[in-house]
């Protein structure tokens, strides 16, 4: 997959959903959509997700009962002034109240506003999330077919250095363009490829034909991605049989000082998740480092509609 057959990705007058809690994720997230609106002008929606799961009967149920009641404005009013409270700014964002089980009215919103990206709050997991089927990040990752932007707490403003994991797939490519739009002016994109094992094990003469193959790789995409606002780089990461290129992706992240890390994603089946587990899965789960992550056929490979 050449990076030249990709489309660019433009935020310019394209809708972003801002997925907000009240959490400290969340407003970490309004932080960037405030800065995208800013610098891309993009337009920024706003859904708070009433999680009917909380309520002591069944959530369709609980939906349809609460539903059926209406929304109070003054609901989106205490979205809108707990906003200007964080930003310290007003902003005419539309907002929108729902009631059910956040994932999945999240990706359902995306999905009917035709939303070039979605930017949700994130956390570090642990076994008692998945227990409680507290991933909420995790799942709209899962099934949205538009990228998915998840920012911790600390952020403060657009990522200035980026790294971007990379197997020269379309899904990569379009991880490290989407990734390069939403970065800050000046910003540098660092390009990771974590060889598989198998590539490592031949002889003399098929390792120097694979190096050679990856060389010519990121010269290719390295010259695509390269722009004035940013600068381009490039690491290759030694895989150990006892590492798994997420741990690999985070060791380096944080020796580097990454502040956003992004990947294309693949659609696996519960099996294969179980077996090989998810690139994407575990960054979501680490929960240090913001991450971009980009489905396979989304919205990042495609012209943009206005």
């Amino acid at each position: 997959m050449s990076a030249s057959t990709t489309t660019p990705f433009d935020l310019d007058g394209r809708r972003i959903l801002l997925a907000t809690d009240g959490s400290a994720g969340s407003v970490a997230g309004a932080r960037i959509a405030l800065a995208l609106a800013r610098s891309q002008r993009a337009t920024i929606h706003v859904l708070n997700v009433v999680d009917t799961r909380a309520f002591p009967f069944p959530p369709a149920i609980g939906a349809i009962a609460i539903a059926g009641a209406g929304v109070n404005p003054m609901q989106a009013n205490e979205v809108r002034a707990a906003l200007y409270t964080h930003l310290g700014v007003d902003v005419d964002w539309p907002i929108r109240i729902a009631f059910g089980t956040p994932a999945a009215e999240i990706v359902d919103e995306a999905r009917q506003m035709d939303a070039a990206m979605i930017i949700v709050g994130l956390r570090r997991h642990g076994r008692a999330d998945r227990v409680l089927n507290d991933e909420t990040a995790l799942h709209v990752i899962r099934r949205a077919s538009c990228p998915v932007l998840g920012v911790v707490p600390e952020t403060k403003e657009l990522p200035m250095r980026v790294l971007a994991a990379t197997d020269f797939s379309r899904a990569s490519f379009d991880a490290a363009r989407a990734a390069r739009a939403i970065a800050g002016a000046g910003a540098v994109l660092v390009l990771a490829y974590v060889p598989p094992l198998t590539a490592l094990i031949g002889d003399e003469g098929e390792l120097h034909i694979h190096e050679l193959g990856v060389r010519e790789a990121f010269r290719s995409a390295v010259g695509e991605l390269a722009s004035a606002d940013s600068t381009i780089d490039h690491v290759v990461l030694t895989q150990e049989p006892q590492d798994a290129p997420a741990q690999m992706l985070l060791r380096y992240a944080e020796e580097s000082n990454s502040d956003l890390i992004a990947a294309g994603s693949a659609r696996h089946s519960r099996v294969e998740q179980w077996m090989v587990g998810s690139v994407s899965t575990e960054l979501v789960r680490d929960g240090r480092r913001s991450v971009l992550i980009v489905p396979p056929g989304s919205t990042a490979g495609k012209p943009a509609q206005r």
